[in-house]
This record gives C-alpha cells, structure tokens and sequence, in this order.
C-alpha cells in the first residue's frame, strides 16, 4: 500500500513539473508576442514622456543643445496672454457638448421609431463622425464663404437677411465653429443614445402606464436616469476631445483666426513648436494641458456616482 502511494506522489510530482514547465514555456511565448508592443510604448510613449518633460524646463529651438532654465517656460506661459486667450476660446468652444448632447437624445428619440427606411437615416447621420476632419473642416469653410458660401445664400434668398462674415468677423468665429463641431458630433452621440434606449426594459415604461403617469414622467424617471451611463461616456470624451482641439483652426483659419478668436491651446502649442521653434517652451504647454486633462477627468469620475445610474 505505502509502496503504491508512493508511486502515485511521485507521478503528480512529475506532472507538476511538466506542468511548470509547460507554463513557463507559454509565458515565454505570450511576452515574446508582446515584446513588440512593449518596446513600442517604452520607446514612443513612456520615453518620449520622459523626454518633453525634462526638456519642458530648458531653452531649446532644435538648433542648439538644450539649456536648462528651471521654471521659466511655465512662469512665462502664465504670463502670456495670448495663452489666456488660447484657454478661454478650447473652454468656450465646449459649450457646444451640451448643445450636441441634447439634440442627440432628441435625434435618437425619433430614430428609436419604427418606420420605413429608419436604418438609411441611421447611417447617413453618423457619415460625418466617420468622416476625414480636415475634409469637413474644408467643406464647412465653403459653407461659411462670405460670397458664395450656401449658408449666407440661404439667409438672403429665403429670409432676406445679409449674412454675415462668419470666419472673418471675431464675433462669429466661435458659434460658426460650435454650429459645425455640432454638426459633427450629431450622428455619434445619437448612435449611442439610440444603443441606450434599446437596451431600457419596456416593463419600466408599462409599470409607468399603469401608474397613469405620462410622458413627461417616463422621460424624467426612466429615459434619462437610464441613459446616464451614455450621458456620462459622451462628456468625458467630449472634453478630452475639446481641450485638444486643433485641425479646425488649423485648416479654416491663418493665425488662429482674426483677433486669435479661433485659437485653441493645442493650436498654440503647435505655434510655439513649429512657428517660433521654442520646443521647450511647447513641451511645458503640453505638460500644462495634460494635467489638465488628467485633474478634469479625475473630477468627472470623482463625481460620477452622484448622477450616473448604475443597473446592478
């Protein structure tokens, strides 16, 4: 009897080192598969983290070496006005997120109908989310067109109105680029709201019918709550989105636009770095805008469980 016990703890022991074995062969493989991706970030991501921000705190223009300067880029761009400027035009532009966030549920509301030919109109609202940025940015610079733009042609032939300078005029650089970032948007946001209604259990909306409520109540109670999560993933985006803005100002405007209304922070740092040649002082802007990011986003979340409905 002890003699066959033996015989068995020694098989399991051996089949735990062919196992062992076996499991460390795989792990071999499964880093090797990712070694690419691994050297990959190391070398453009993390070094290249490591890289601006050692080079955010000296003077360097490409040309020469670099000259540490301790905190001069940072105090400097405090300093600077026309940062200021850059900031309050990314932070105004955003006002455009609620606006699309709205007209969004209202689309899919009427897209959650079923009615002929709904998947055609599905499709053709989200063509601009997929759509190339530069390309729409193009076509909406000849929509605005003070001449011969469709837009100003429409205000005068249908309601005899003389429109006006849209991209000429710092007034209306800042709604004309809401209207076309909302525009933009439209179809992605509704995409998703449309994906949240489907997915509310319809026992909700009857328990709301027996109770005699309308609806107004199975909007508030129901439709909204549910769609929180949505709500929630739209505004975290949208601000990320927002405070990187560039190709619009880039393409539609020279110089970021009359009076710098168009100038967003990303569009000055690409002018400190590729106009000016101040590649230090760029990279203490891009350090600025990532913490930035990262404390609004750490806020969003932070408050998150106040108004975003969770189903458990």
């Amino acid at each position: 009897m002890e003699v066959a016990l033996e015989s068995v703890n020694k098989k399991e022991k051996a089949t735990k080192r062919k196992m062992g074995r076996q499991e460390k062969k795989e792990a071999m493989y499964g880093y090797l598969f990712i070694s690419a991706m691994i050297l990959q970030f190391v070398i453009f991501v993390l070094g290249a983290l490591i890289y601006s921000f050692y080079g955010s705190f000296t003077d360097w223009n490409l040309l020469k070496a670099k000259e540490f300067v301790g905190l001069t880029n940072y105090i400097s761009i405090f300093k600077d006005e026309q940062f200021w400027k850059a900031a309050y035009n990314t932070i105004f532009l955003m006002i455009g997120i609620p606006i699309g966030m709205c007209l969004s549920l209202l689309l899919a509301i009427a897209m959650n109908r079923k009615m002929r030919g709904i998947k055609v109109f599905r499709v053709l609202y989200y063509l601009p989310g997929i759509s190339s940025a530069v390309a729409i940015a193009i076509l909406w610079k000849w929509i605005y067109h003070t001449d011969y733009g469709i837009l100003n042609n429409i205000l005068w032939s249908v309601f005899g109105i003389q429109g006006p300078n849209w991209l000429g005029d710092a007034a209306y650089v800042k709604p004309a680029l809401i209207i076309m970032g909302v525009w933009r948007g439209l179809g992605g946001g509704a995409i998703l709201y449309l994906a949240g209604l489907q997915n509310i259990d319809a026992s909700l909306y009857e328990a709301v019918d027996i109770d005699g409520g309308s609806a107004y109540h199975k909007l508030r109670h129901i439709t909204l709550p549910m769609l929180t999560p949505m709500s929630f993933y739209i505004v975290i985006t949208g601000v990320i989105g927002g405070l990187q803005a560039f190709g619009d100002t880039f393409v539609m405007f020279s110089g970021g636009g009359p009076e710098y209304s168009a100038g967003t922070i990303v569009y000055y740092l690409w002018q400190k770095a590729f106009n000016n040649y101040e590649m230090g002082y760029a990279c203490a802007v891009s350090w600025i805008l990532a913490i930035s990011i990262f404390i609004i986003t750490l806020i969003q979340f932070k408050f998150s469980n106040k108004w975003v409905y969770e189903a458990n």
